[in-house]
């Protein structure tokens, strides 16, 4: 692109030669330069000639004279760029009083001026100078008003203090807003309960969200939402209202948990059931383990879904869940021990170790409860005893699963 470029500006030069030369040759003119008694007569073509190298060398002289100037500021900023580098370098290892040191001294190239302030004002907190932390908030509240705003937002809202740090936020126009800055802002209104405020910023266009961090925050705000029913009924209107944005994790779980608080288990269930059916999701199969209740339709419908998903642990816990509540424990206990065959998590590890215990087998009931502690750490869960090799098998057995021709399926 650079070699083309250079082709249309000569070729553009030698086109207004071209046009100067024809307007130029049929008469060259002449130009009359008088001055303090000296006569200078020359031809138009020459005159301007003359113009062109007056003009080169005057810029020439200025390009030397700005040498040392232009020098200068190289210098000075490569300086800032070493300080910023090595004053960062030092906070993250934990130097904070020689970060702060060089910060301050980058700060005085303005082009890293938000980011080196913003940098001290860090490691005079790590140094719990609050004076120092204060003065350097102004200065960078002069320098960048957004960015001082979000960044003491985020620090309010850290020490449990959600309305300060949405006063903060305010004080800026949501415009101005960098998507960090609108993610606190988020935050700080669903703690405080203010949905309607939350929802219009999540919503609105341009916010600059990424995927990632627009899913979390809608998570939250979900979750939030839900948990701050007072009532059935209110529980229930915002369920449906959400029920047209996808539920995810924490929606399904905010809403079992408080359907479970508000006495609402069975129209709770039958809801997030019929969901399941629509549009199947481990974590809502998961979230139904916390409503279960006798009800022997609801769970015909829950086993129904089993042949379609046999190595899901969150569908298998849930089952296990059910069959417990409708009085099968023998059923539960299989049920959990195929969940964490197929990868279950702690909860499922909770609640195969109490089934066992209410059977008085204390032994496989002790083994349970610490692998529910091992995979909460990350560790891996000890092998059962107690258990026949049948049983195992069974388990650990998942359906083979064929599509509309007849080809078996890979596991996913």
């Amino acid at each position: 692109m650079s070699l083309y470029r250079s082709f249309l500006w000569w070729l553009l030069l030698a086109a207004l030669g071209a046009l100067a030369w024809d307007l130029l040759q049929p008469d060259f003119g002449e130009v009359v330069i008088r001055w303090h008694g000296t006569t200078v007569t020359t031809s138009v073509a020459v005159f301007l000639f003359g113009c062109v190298l007056l003009l080169f060398a005057l810029w020439l002289l200025w390009t030397l004279l700005r040498l040392p100037v232009r020098a200068w500021q190289d210098y000075a900023q490569r300086q800032a760029r070493n300080r910023l580098a090595n004053g960062l370098t030092a906070f993250y290892e934990g130097r904070h009083a020689r970060a702060r040191i060089l910060l301050l001294k980058a700060a005085e190239d303005r082009n890293v001026r938000d980011l080196a302030l913003l940098g001290a004002r860090q490691a005079a907190l790590a140094l719990e100078d609050w004076v120092d932390a204060a003065q350097l908030l102004e200065r960078l509240n002069q320098s960048n008003p957004t960015l001082a705003a979000s960044n003491n937002a985020r620090l309010l809202l850290k020490d449990g203090k959600p309305q300060q740090a949405l006063d903060v936020m305010l004080t800026r126009p949501a415009t101005e807003w960098s998507p960090v800055a609108r993610g606190i802002a988020i935050e700080a209104a669903v703690a405080l309960g203010q949905f309607d405020l939350a929802r219009n910023w999540l919503n609105a266009r341009g916010s600059g969200l990424s995927a990632k961090q627009s899913a979390q925050l809608r998570a939250l705000y979900q979750s939030r939402y839900l948990e701050a029913a007072d009532s059935a009924d209110t529980l229930w209107q915002r369920w449906q209202e959400l029920n047209g944005d996808g539920q995810g994790m924490a929606s399904s779980a905010a809403f079992a948990a408080r359907a479970y608080a508000l006495g609402m288990q069975a129209s709770a269930a039958a809801a997030l059931l019929e969901s399941l059916e629509s549009r199947y999701q481990a974590d809502t199969a998961q979230a139904l383990a916390v409503l279960a209740h006798r009800d022997e339709a609801l769970l015909a419908r829950l086993s129904a879904l089993l042949p379609a998903h046999p190595a899901d642990a969150d569908l298998l816990h849930a089952l296990g869940a059910w069959h417990e509540a409708c009085g099968k424990p023998e059923q539960a206990i299989g049920f959990w021990q195929r969940a964490v065959a197929q990868g279950g998590g702690a909860e499922s590890w909770n609640r195969l170790g109490m089934a066992h215990a209410a059977r008085g087998e204390f032994e496989p009931a002790y083994i349970a409860e610490n692998n529910a502690r091992r995979v909460l750490n990350g560790d891996t869960p000890l092998p059962m005893t107690g258990i026949s090799l049948q049983q195992k098998i069974a388990a650990q057995a998942v359906p083979e699963q064929r599509n509309e021709h007849g080809i078996p399926l890979l596991p996913e």
